[in-house]
């Protein structure tokens, strides 16, 4: 049994990563911004294909019944069954290895965190993936407006720069990348470098690179720079992803 997924197609080409502070007035009263996401930088990628929405909980049912993988969380969860009410919400309660073995399962892989902000933000340095518009409710899911996820494809008018849902808000989205050791101190900084072992896929003692926040959390990490870590092991009911094939 095979998922369907919709593809994005991401041309290839050069792109702004990171943040302009004179540009993004909400990054420059952060100072977690400044660490994190400076200095402002164009970088180029290859063509890649990108889902237009997070893994729902429809696609991840197909996969644990095709693979038969031992999900930690299912009787958590799902302790009901499958949850009908929210077949089309991104699937949440799972792990940075959780998201990694469907993708091994499906032959696709979690995006680089470049590939994600690329496809969040397009190549016009745009502060949110529907623009430079200030943030409201009508665009993301985010500050416990709604208390849960929402439908992948509910947010139309929050749309990114190629036509993806939920850049911003729902949930936060697992990435290949590896942020270091140290929560508080990205280990690999800006400018991005591919071949400089931040995406070395087999390193798993160090902790990842998450994006795009969620649904619990606060209006300054609702933009296309913002970045942020977690561990491997961890799971959550605002944690979820996305896959990317090349």
């Amino acid at each position: 049994m095979k998922i369907k997924f919709d593809w994005v197609k991401i041309p290839k080409g050069k792109f702004w990563m990171g943040t302009d502070l004179k540009e993004d007035i909400v990054a420059s009263k952060s100072e977690w911004a400044k660490k994190t996401e400076l200095p402002q930088h164009k970088i180029y990628l290859d063509e890649f294909y990108i889902t237009k929405t997070l893994i729902t909980n429809t696609q991840w049912r197909v996969f644990l019944e095709a693979s038969n993988y031992d999900w930690k969380d299912r009787d958590k969860i799902w302790r009901d069954g499958f949850p009908t009410k929210k077949a089309n919400h991104p699937i949440v309660w799972v792990t940075w290895l959780d998201a990694k073995a469907f993708c091994d399962w499906a032959g696709v892989q979690l995006p680089t965190e470049a590939e994600w902000e690329k496809s969040a933000r397009g190549d016009d340095k745009r502060v949110y993936p529907w623009g430079n518009e200030k943030i409201s409710n009508k665009f993301a899911n985010f500050e416990k407006f709604i208390g849960d996820t929402n439908s992948v494809d509910f947010y139309e008018l929050g749309k990114s720069y190629y036509g993806l849902f939920d850049m911003a808000g729902n949930t936060w989205e697992w990435t290949s990348t590896i942020w270091g050791k140290d929560k508080d101190n990205p280990e690999f900084i800006y400018p991005y470098q591919e071949n400089d072992g931040r995406e070395n896929i087999n390193d798993l003692n160090k902790l990842k690179v998450v994006r795009s926040a969620g649904w619990k959390y606060s209006y300054d990490l609702i933009r296309c720079a913002a970045r942020d870590w977690n561990k491997l092991s961890v799971r959550g009911n605002g944690l979820s992803f996305r896959v990317v094939k090349k």
